[in-house]
């Protein structure tokens, strides 16, 4: 994209900014996003980069008293550098329902597997553990129910039309063909005082071959309001197993947080990841933080340490 094109929707976001736009009777538009930097050291080197900058609009529409329909599209774009050309690429665009029965929506979001069971251990700003195999994002409709005596269930499923059987995508860094189809993907969740349970479930249904599939299950405890713990299982049929356990502490200005798994590869030696990292609010939109972790290759067993910091604007 152009950066006069660039100019033209930056301006017109700005103009925006500054109030919510009522876009029609009942309904309300918002602009959001933020800005972050990192520097990175690692044993490839060390780099300034962007950290994942995005720009967005959101908005819902109340339909009736038990009714409102909502939708987000977020843009990202590296902002470390200036260029002639800027490269926009999609990170979320969906619309929805929500009512008493829950929510509905359809788009470009989160794995719901991931948030559930990926997340709780991988909680870094920047550095990163290596995951088991889901479904990508996209073409995707999900259902996240009530809860109901702190029961959540939450289901998507991905379709994929024959057009796009036999392209290619990256996944773990591995490039895999789509198949067409339909990949399912499930999480419950149980919440009761200071314990969350999550189990999660993905077919993988348009990735892998057949009776390939991921697992998982998170247990965390809130040890006090501030202090959680949280241990994870994941597992993918045929590929690897992986094990993690976090802790993260809010101590007033900040929160500090360490995470820690050992991934059993089917084929080649156990190997482990470990990091911790430490956030500091300069104001409750902007934060500063630092990490540093340690990363074994599973092809060498060479321990790869990396550390990060970085800057955190968010509007």
């Amino acid at each position: 994209m152009k950066k006069s094109i660039i100019a033209i929707a930056v301006s017109s976001a700005a103009a925006l900014a500054s109030v919510s736009v009522q876009a029609a009777e009942g309904s309300t538009v918002d602009v959001y996003g933020n800005i972050q930097y990192a520097y990175t050291d690692a044993d490839a080197g060390d780099s300034f980069k962007d950290n994942g900058s995005t720009i967005g609009l959101k908005g819902e529409t109340k339909i009736n008293d038990d009714l409102t329909a909502f939708f987000k599209y977020e843009l990202e774009a590296d902002a470390d550098e200036k260029n002639s050309d800027v490269s926009v690429g999609l990170d979320q665009a969906f619309v929805g329902l929500q009512g008493n029965f829950g929510k509905v929506q359809v788009g470009t979001f989160d794995s719901i597997y991931n948030n559930a069971i990926q997340d709780s251990v991988d909680q870094f700003e920047l550095l990163g553990f290596r995951s088991t195999t889901i479904t990508t994002e996209g073409d995707t409709i999900a259902y996240f129910s009530p809860s109901m005596n702190g029961f959540e269930v939450q289901l998507s499923a991905q379709v994929k039309g024959s057009q796009e059987n036999g392209e290619t995508t990256e996944i773990d860094g591995n490039t895999v063909t789509l198949q067409d189809g339909t990949s399912v993907t499930a999480v419950v969740k149980y919440t009761t005082g200071a314990l969350t349970v999550a189990a999660g479930y993905d077919d993988l249904n348009n990735y892998t071959g057949d009776d390939v599939n991921t697992t998982g299950l998170s247990v965390g405890y809130d040890i006090q309001s501030n202090f959680n713990v949280t241990a994870k299982f994941e597992t993918t049929k045929d590929f690897q197993d992986i094990v993690g356990l976090s802790t993260r502490y809010g101590y007033g200005a900040g929160d500090v947080y360490a995470s820690a798994q050992v991934v059993s590869p089917d084929s080649g030696d156990d190997y482990n990841e470990y990091g911790a990292g430490v956030t500091y609010n300069l104001a409750s939109n902007v934060y500063v933080y630092g990490e540093v972790g340690s990363f074994e290759s599973a092809s060498n067993n060479d321990t790869d340490t990396q550390t990060a910091v970085g800057v955190y604007y968010g509007f």
